[in-house]
């Protein structure tokens, strides 16, 4: 039995009424874009709403499903709506609060009332009511109130170009002491996904290692998610290749920068920036003074296994992950040529490993291989177990070990 999976759907209607919004993927693409169906006719026009570099994150929509506008992704989420007055009014918010991640959650009938969540830049996450006709906006709550705006360390958008010329988006913590100074200890923290990215906003790893002295590195390889089909579609088939020197060029840009010592830097990551903090290990050997994987993937021709065992050959999740492997030429030998469990013997740096036990997403099995592997190559490596956790550090008690291990980790051998 086959079920067919309707290639368009309807996510609402236009204010004036008059005409459907549909979600729909265009050929030759792998993304939805918005269209416009007219309910007199039937006539479908479009796409509507779309912005190069961005990706249309969620639609703007009331519980009557009259869809207002779109959030487009990126560093800071941006809008579009099809009223041009609220449109202007909401652009002109979020650039007035430039420098921070500014997402409207909520807004009352008429759009008389807007509520922002607004964090990064210069606090640890608030949200602001922005009345219309009232000049001075209000702060109805603290998110983190333990967190005084002056303990933030600010973080920055910026931007590199690595070998092949392809402009790489970053975000850099760092304390602005550093930057005057710098020669600083670097920590890269990649993203998980690989199909995610990172927001300008508080981000509990990166403040928590930035606050204590080090410049950290959060570099937006192609591959990521939120800025342009293109960029993402330019990462697949490229695990261990040029997502991961995208990942070392960022390094070795902060370093002609002056800004960071090449003689102290760390790579740490979680889930796919596990796998990317080990290839870095394995491919870049002379890079980086110690390596951090927490639920990474080390072996990818056994996480893929793995996978068939659990959904089946034909999954979509089987072709998602041979096209992020392989991409469009998907070769289950070369998978061993990419996995950092090959190349055991190549480590220099220490490694530490962590992962959940009750991890469904990546096994923990992943983790056990590639400290055998390690431990039998004659490498430095710490395996610590979370028993009862799964892959998103979910339970407080054991992110707070997770991120206790990984400080002594770092601050061992940096």
């Amino acid at each position: 039995l086959e079920t067919k999976i309707l290639p368009t759907g309807p996510v609402g209607v236009v204010p004036s009424g008059d005409a459907l919004v549909y979600v729909a993927r265009p050929a030759g693409s792998d993304f939805p874009a918005f269209f416009r169906m007219s309910l007199e006719d039937g006539e479908i026009t479009g796409p509507i709403m779309e912005r190069d570099g961005s990706s249309v994150e969620s639609v703007q929509s009331d519980l009557n499903r009259v869809v207002h506008g779109v959030e487009y992704s990126g560093f800071s989420p941006s809008y579009e709506f099809f009223d041009a007055d609220l449109d202007a009014r909401v652009r002109n918010i979020v650039n007035g609060l430039g420098g921070t991640s500014t997402r409207l959650v909520s807004w009352t009938n008429g759009f008389e009332d807007l509520l922002f969540r607004v964090g990064g830049g210069w606090n640890s996450g608030v949200y602001v009511l922005f009345r219309k006709g009232v000049d001075a906006p209000e702060v109805i709550a603290q998110v983190r109130p333990e967190i005084p705006n002056e303990q933030v360390v600010p973080t920055v958008v910026t931007s590199y170009t690595p070998r092949d010329g392809l402009e790489i988006p970053a975000l850099v913590t760092a304390k602005p002491e550093l930057r005057e100074r710098g020669n600083a200890p670097l920590l890269v923290i990649p993203h998980g996904g690989p199909a995610s990215f990172d927001r300008l906003r508080f981000d509990w790893k990166a403040q928590y290692f930035a606050s204590r002295g080090y410049v950290v590195l959060q570099p937006q390889f192609r591959g990521s998610s939120g800025f342009g089909q293109e960029f993402l579609r330019a990462g697949y088939g490229e695990w261990g290749g040029m997502m991961q020197t995208d990942i070392d060029d960022g390094v070795d840009h902060l370093i002609e920068s002056g800004l960071v010592d090449p003689e102290r830097v760390c790579i740490a990551g979680s889930s796919y920036g596990g796998y990317a903090a080990l290839a870095a290990g394995a491919f870049s050997p002379g890079k980086y003074k110690c390596v951090a994987s927490i639920a990474g993937v080390a072996d990818l021709k056994r996480m893929l296994k793995d996978g068939r065992s659990r959904y089946g050959s034909n999954h979509w999740v089987i072709s998602y992950w041979e096209r992020q492997f392989g991409g469009d030429e998907f070769d289950r030998d070369a998978l061993d040529d990419i996995s950092p469990i090959t190349f055991a013997d190549k480590f220099e740096a220490p490694v530490l490993l962590i992962h959940g036990k009750k991890d469904l997403v990546v096994p923990i099995e992943q983790s056990k291989a590639m400290n055998k592997a390690l431990r039998k190559a004659g490498k430095d490596v710490t395996l610590v177990e979370l028993k009862g956790e799964d892959h998103y550090l979910s339970y407080s008690e054991t992110r707070l070990a997770t991120l206790q291990a990984l400080a002594a980790f770092i601050e061992m051998h940096l």
